[in-house]
């Protein structure tokens, strides 16, 4: 049974506030806030699993900024919403006076992995059950009475960005204006939606785990229960804009699964990410780049000078 926190009056032990500077803002943002009120509540309590979120507000916000709630990468087995290279990405975007709920869903997997012997439908549900609690922990912001905006993107990496992928454009409908994917896919089997939200996608280009194009999740033989049939970053991107619908995907030559990570710590990902989600009208806009993980991810031509290995 799941139960919805609805009310924003924490216990002491569900909620702690506190104030930090903002001390290294996002070089390519005009807006600076004075101060980030970081706050941690319950969303959601599933078969007795207390499920979190941490938020990032900055002050003074800008009216018509949506908000940031992104989801932790780890197999769906492991990970934390506290946790990890998105920590240091979810303080540059508050530090450019963009929100953000980080948040923490059922780790289905944990224990099991998620490799070729997991059935694909395993792999599936896994998928969903986190999409499940995205939708709680959207549900929880959308209720409560802090100071929070109206509008989301949803943001995740590797296992968190399938979530993201998912609940974007897996579902009947969705609430989110935006969705943000570092290093991950959704099954290939799912159609196009009728009007769906703007993509941002980045991706390794010879990532062995999450493909970026068309192909199997980890690279699982034809046959064997895990061969999940995935659509990765470049895959949907080139989906999306074939069929008129706005995509930004960035490319890292020779990258592996790792850019789930390092692409988040990018400062050059960082000044194309940043004004995407400002603005509804670069959100509207398509484009593809291509970028070297040597150094700071300098921009390449296209195609990328050497095959995958």
């Amino acid at each position: 049974m799941r139960l919805i926190a609805l009310g924003v009056l924490p216990l002491l032990a569900l909620a702690h506030c506190d104030f930090t500077s903002n001390s290294h803002a996002a070089e390519d943002s005009m807006f600076r806030p004075d101060s980030v009120a970081h706050s941690s509540w319950t969303h959601s309590i599933v078969d007795g699993d207390t499920l979190q979120l941490d938020l990032r507000i900055p002050h003074p916000q800008e009216a018509g900024i949506p908000g940031v709630i992104f989801l932790h990468g780890g197999g769906f087995g492991a990970g934390q919403r506290n946790r990890g290279p998105h920590v240091s990405l979810l303080d540059s975007l508050a530090a450019s006076g963009i929100p953000s709920a980080s948040i923490s869903y059922r780790l289905t997997m944990a224990g099991k992995g998620f490799g070729c012997s997991i059935p694909t439908g395993e792999k599936q549900r896994a998928v969903e059950s986190a999409v499940e609690d995205l939708m709680a922990a959207h549900g929880w912001l959308q209720a409560s009475s802090l100071p929070l905006p109206e509008q989301w993107v949803v943001m995740g990496s590797s296992a968190g960005a399938e979530a993201a992928m998912w609940a974007g454009y897996g579902q009947a409908s969705s609430p989110f204006i935006g969705v943000v994917s570092f290093a991950g896919a959704i099954s290939t089997t799912v159609p196009m939606p009728h009007n769906p939200a703007p993509f941002f996608g980045v991706h390794g280009l010879c990532d062995p785990i999450v493909p970026c194009g068309d192909a199997l999740h980890r690279q699982c033989a034809p046959g064997t229960p895990g061969a999940w049939a995935l659509c990765g970053g470049q895959c949907w991107a080139e989906r999306m804009t074939l069929n008129e619908h706005a995509a930004m995907f960035i490319g890292v030559c020779s990258g592996d699964h790792s850019v789930c990570n390092s692409g988040m710590l990018s400062p050059k990902i960082r000044e194309l990410l940043i004004p995407w989600l400002r603005s509804a009208e670069t959100r509207r806009a398509s484009s593809t780049q291509f970028f070297s993980e040597e150094g700071s991810f300098q921009a390449l031509p296209a195609p990328c000078p050497s095959p995958c290995q």
